[in-house]
């Protein structure tokens, strides 16, 4: 349904699986650029193409070097890591490394206890504030080129947080029928770790921000067609680096994925 399209012709070079990885336009972050969550969660389908066990999604660590370009063919490189179920992955433009991560393929682990996020289960979902910093967004932008995009506004809760309702499209759904892709999970928690700090960022003199390290968690499957909330919470700014945290729950408190991110904040959107 993303259009992105992995090559069936592999070639081996030093231990590394290498595919050719077409970035179509329409996936915007800032425009021209491969929004920051869906640049992060690339690796879980290249590492599923070298995996022999089909086990869930466990956990997805990425630091994001540089911008991913739109409308380009890029290399995905992935190779067995450390531990069994865990694969190394990259992606590359000519030799300089885009995005690189460790996906650990190995099943749901149990959800946190005490989660401060759970605080925005039951809180009245805020008026929704469309925002024109990312116009084009795929995830949150108010105009997205794509024709599936998502429009989730920013809805700025209590103390920095944002709380947004969701109900996932069936075409959501990944090789499981029925389960939203965790590729979308990836793009959909990024977006709400920025504006949740967006009000700091801005009283700091940024423009906004870019994702540079994220970490994501899944603890349940997350059926198509159900609500669910969108809650993030901003943790601070140190210099350029903002912290922030963004889950995906339920009213009944049930948390189906967490993630944690690491911006850093530019005066100036880049564009591609």
């Amino acid at each position: 349904m993303l259009g992105l399209a992995l090559s069936a012709e592999v070639v081996v070079e030093d231990g590394w699986a290498v595919r050719d990885l077409h970035l179509p336009l329409g996936l915007d972050g800032p425009p021209g650029i491969l929004q920051g969550g869906l640049a992060a969660g690339l690796g879980i389908g290249v590492a599923r193409v070298a995996d022999r066990f089909g086990a869930p999604l466990t956990s997805v660590h990425a630091r994001l070097s540089a911008p991913s370009p739109l409308g380009a063919t890029v290399q995905a490189r992935v190779r067995s890591g450390e531990r069994v179920g865990t694969y190394t992955v990259e992606t590359r433009q000519g030799t300089s490394v885009l995005v690189s991560a460790e996906v650990e393929l190995a099943g749901h682990d149990s959800a946190p206890l005490g989660l401060d996020l759970l605080d925005l289960a039951r809180v009245p979902f805020p008026q929704a504030e469309p925002q024109d910093a990312y116009p084009s967004c795929f995830v949150c932008g108010p105009a997205p080129r794509h024709p599936a995009g998502l429009r989730l506004h920013p809805r700025p809760g209590p103390a920095h947080t944002i709380v947004q309702p969701w109900i996932p499209d069936a075409v959501l759904a990944g090789e499981r029928a029925g389960v939203v892709d965790p590729l979308l999970v990836a793009a959909v928690l990024d977006c709400p770790t920025v504006w949740a700090g967006f009000e700091h960022l801005q009283r700091a003199g940024y423009a906004g921000a870019l994702l540079a390290g994220y970490h994501l968690q899944v603890f349940h499957d997350l059926p198509v067609e159900e609500p669910v909330r969108v809650v993030a919470r901003w943790d601070g700014l140190e210099g350029r680096k903002g912290r922030a945290r963004a889950a995906l729950i339920d009213e009944d408190r049930t948390v189906y994925a967490l993630a944690a991110a690491l911006h850093v904040a530019v005066s100036e959107l880049p564009t591609l």
